[in-house]
């Protein structure tokens, strides 16, 4: 994650990030009022803090089944005397939980730097709310997706999290700031919950993938217990699985537990000498665009050739022998084409770049990268088979 001032973005990275929930509301279904009291709220954000919490996530409006709704203007009310004071404390960033696009707006203004929207849809004053500040946007699937009666939501939640991530793009939201997250306990029975998380691998997409089984009724069903305070082995099982699946947020109550479970679960899962280095390599794509110096090159255009090679860790595509364990070069030259036609450049070494970034933001499994973007018909008064330019990248450990 990169957080500076108001500014966030999602970048997932070789760890588990945990996210602490702080519900500040007097009906949440396993903690109601226990931190409505402002400063027993400040108290148990600087403990998640200090426990090892990435973000803490603070709700004013409980979602459990049965609660009873509020209006923006109370949620705001709820969170009025808490937020000023865990924006200034904390040196994590503060992420709001909230279905209000009226919320999410005051939220950013005054400090927190994530929208966790359990709304279930998209709103556009909510994405744009997102968009002016720049902040970072959770999507929760939350719809009714057992109404077939199959038990398994995966389908629907795979087109539920395109059509968002379309959408957010079309409204000015960066991939970078966006994070999808499946509703576990949302919409969804408890066997379809368990598929959700029996099929995570399945649900991952260039966007950071958060998951909250945290003490949820799912865990109740299976295990037998009836009391969420008492739910945290259930909890830790399911968010471990959930990191076997591609998790790279998980939203939890008990911080302390589940950051020792989720560093034990990296470096089993995460382990870099599991890595199975290869490279996936794409070899003189045409693409007919605009770019030049020239004048006569900006009108008519040219065809530009494009090498890519693209350092890629295959083990679990080898594993799972699934596509979407590994980057898809038919994929990868959709987004050099876009990148590449969408905006006019005097220098291909713009160009080069912008093709590169391109690929480093929508692949987070490329580990490196070797882009080279070559003009066969280069104008110059000397005979060659092209002219190029060649950028090397590689992501941060």
């Amino acid at each position: 994650m990169l957080f500076e001032g108001k500014r966030f973005r999602f970048e997932p990275g070789n760890r588990t990030y945990i996210m602490g929930v702080l519900n500040v509301t007097p009906d949440s279904f396993s903690d109601g009022g226990v931190y409505a009291d402002a400063q027993a709220a400040v108290d148990r954000a600087l403990q998640m803090q200090a426990e090892g919490a990435d973000i803490v996530d603070v709700g004013a409006e409980s979602t459990a089944p049965g609660s009873t709704s509020i209006t923006p203007q109370e949620e705001i009310a709820r969170l009025r005397p808490v937020l000023g004071q865990l924006c200034a404390l904390l040196q994590v960033p503060v992420s709001v939980d909230t279905r209000h696009p009226e919320t999410a707006a005051w939220a950013l203004e005054n400090g927190a730097a994530i929208i966790n929207d359990v709304s279930g849809v998209f709103l556009p004053q909510m994405a744009e709310a997102v968009r002016q500040y720049e902040a970072g946007w959770i999507v929760m699937h939350g719809k009714d997706a057992d109404a077939d009666g199959t038990d398994d939501p995966l389908p629907q939640i795979r087109a539920f999290f395109a059509e968002m991530q379309q959408k957010a793009q079309q409204a000015g939201v960066r991939k970078t700031q966006l994070c999808m997250d499946p509703g576990i306990g949302f919409g969804k029975s408890r066997a379809g919950d368990l598929q959700v998380l029996r099929g995570l691998r399945h649900l991952k997409t260039d966007c950071a993938l958060l998951v909250g089984a945290s003490r949820k009724r799912v865990i109740g069903a299976v295990s037998g217990e009836g009391d969420p305070l008492r739910r945290l082995p259930g909890t830790v099982a399911c968010h471990t699985i959930a990191v076997s699946g591609g998790a790279d947020i998980l939203r939890v109550h008990d911080v302390a537990e589940s950051v020792q479970a989720a560093r034990v679960a990296d470096a089993v899962l995460r382990i870099p000498q599991a890595r199975r280095k290869g490279k996936i390599l794409l070899r003189d794509l045409r693409v007919f665009a605009y770019h030049g110096v020239n004048p006569e090159e900006k009108e008519y255009g040219q065809t530009f050739l494009v090498d890519a090679d693209m350092t890629v860790d295959l083990a679990p595509a080898i594993a799972g022998d699934d596509i979407a364990e590994t980057v898809s070069y038919a994929q990868v030259a959709k987004t050099l084409q876009r990148t590449l036609t969408e905006t006019r450049y005097d220098l291909i070494e713009t160009a080069a770049d912008a093709a590169a970034r391109a690929l480093f933001c929508a692949y987070p499994a490329i580990l490196r990268l070797r882009l080279r973007l070559k003009k066969p018909d280069a104008p110059m008064k000397a005979q060659c088979a092209w002219a190029a330019v060649e950028i090397e990248r590689e992501r941060d450990k």
